[in-house]
């Protein structure tokens, strides 16, 4: 039997229509999530720019004011509630009110603090529904109206100073690593680094989790359904099987991992849009001095080369010269684990110290830098070989070349070892006769 047709057979017993269809269901239900969440937020976008106002103090200063709100970045829309609140709200479709009670001219115009009443409707438990009734409320538009009104009218104010008086101070951002400094704001470079550390570790853990369950099962199963016995029997090298086995398992997670991350990208363009970009130009272009100040500023490329942070292709293929030895090592201890299974119980028992110490390092680096912690628990997240691929973006761009480089040897080691014992657990009787010692019930 030829290498090839080995492959083929393992691929047609992964490859199944069942997983197929998981594939394209997948990602076709994050592409909808993205639609579905894309028109909510462009819907939020388009209703936060008309609040809606119950007035109680029907004065010309009020009238005055709602008129202005425009200027301030908010439509006002007057509605009666005189069948009460709930009522208001679904004849306007809407879930909050912004209230004007009575004396609240009086006081403005007296110098004493106002107050308006915001009346928010919940709405629902879903995200969207928490993000709707959060926004929208047009009570800052207000609050800035009667600022300008205490400078400007009762204080005599020029409108310059008033402006001054509102935003009387710029914070000029400079961002320092790896000995070099950018101007560019920290939350811009620190913001892309949160999106990498959440891309490029969820990829390498579905791929990891994906590629050494599929081999474990693929192995386990066929121990104990007893067909292992006859594709081995075959003048076929068991080489040549161990790595058909592997290869196969390396293809599907592959496909699986780009359906995942196709619908990823459409589900995280849907939820984000074009509005967070549009918000951040308005909020870059609050004024003259915030807008030239934008145009000094660094761009994002700019600013990772000048800190030494550009992500080259040669950083990448580092990376994914880590991913790929970190695949090999989950497949070979898989393997090993695989091969130990007597029954379906014992195989699910297998299946958990290859997902624990894939999935520890992968919540650990979500929420911390490993080099940061105290040395006894860095020691314990770097014995695990895995963590070196999760945190070799971080050690690359920061500049801790040492730990990049001890921690890829040290991967490199680990693999040698572990295909050792996977090819010697492979190629002798040790395929058969290895299993989970547990202790069996005694016989009554």
């Amino acid at each position: 039997m030829k290498f090839g047709n080995l492959l083929k057979k393992e691929l047609s017993q992964l490859l199944t229509k069942q997983a197929i269809f998981s594939m394209i269901f997948t990602c076709g239900l994050l592409v909808l999530l993205g639609q579905i969440m894309g028109n909510t937020m462009e819907n939020i976008e388009t209703s936060s720019d008309t609040v809606y106002v119950v007035v109680n103090d029907d004065t010309q200063f009020v009238k005055d004011m709602l008129d202005a709100l425009p200027d301030y970045g908010t439509k006002a829309t007057v509605v009666k509630a005189d069948g009460g609140m709930d009522a208001a709200m679904d004849a306007n479709d809407t879930n909050s009110l912004i209230v004007i009670p009575e004396g609240f001219t009086e006081k403005a115009t007296n110098g004493e603090k106002t107050e308006v009443e915001l009346y928010t409707r919940l709405s629902g438990t879903g995200l969207a529904n928490m993000v709707e009734d959060s926004v929208g409320t047009g009570t800052t538009a207000i609050e800035d109206y009667l600022t300008d009104y205490v400078f400007h009218d009762r204080l005599d104010i020029s409108e310059d100073d008033t402006k001054l008086a509102n935003d009387p101070m710029m914070v000029v951002d400079f961002t320092m690593s790896n000995g070099r400094t950018a101007k560019i704001a920290p939350s811009t470079v620190s913001g892309l680094m949160m999106s990498l550390n959440a891309i490029l570790p969820m990829a390498i853990f579905f791929l990891l989790m994906m590629a050494s369950t599929m081999i474990m099962t693929a192995i386990s199963t066929e121990k104990i359904d007893k067909t292992l016995e006859t594709l081995l029997s075959s003048p076929v090298s068991r080489i040549n099987v161990l790595f058909a086995k592997m290869l196969a398992a390396v293809i599907v997670a592959l496909l699986n991992a780009v359906s995942m991350m196709v619908g990823m990208v459409f589900y995280m363009a849907g939820f984000i849009g074009n509005g967070a970009k549009d918000m951040a130009g308005e909020l870059m272009a609050s004024s003259e001095a915030a807008d030239a100040l934008a145009s000094e500023a660094m761009s994002v490329p700019q600013a990772l080369s000048e800190l030494g942070m550009s992500l080259s292709g040669g950083m990448f293929l580092l990376i994914g010269l880590e991913l790929f030895i970190s695949l090999a090592i989950g497949l070979f201890a898989a393997l090993i684990m695989g091969a130990m299974a007597t029954d379906a119980q014992t195989q699910g028992t297998l299946a958990l110290p290859v997902m624990f110490t894939t999935m520890i390092p992968f919540f650990v680096t979500m929420f911390t830098d490993v080099n940061n912690m105290p040395i006894p628990f860095r020691m314990i997240m770097y014995i695990v070989p895995f963590t070196h691929t999760y945190t070799a973006l971080g050690n690359l761009l920061f500049g801790h070349q040492l730990a990049f480089w001890l921690g890829f040897a040290y991967q490199i080691l680990f693999l040698a070892v572990i295909m050792y014992f996977a090819v010697k657990v492979f190629t002798s009787d040790l395929l058969f006769t290895m299993k989970l010692p547990v202790r069996e019930a005694k016989k009554k």
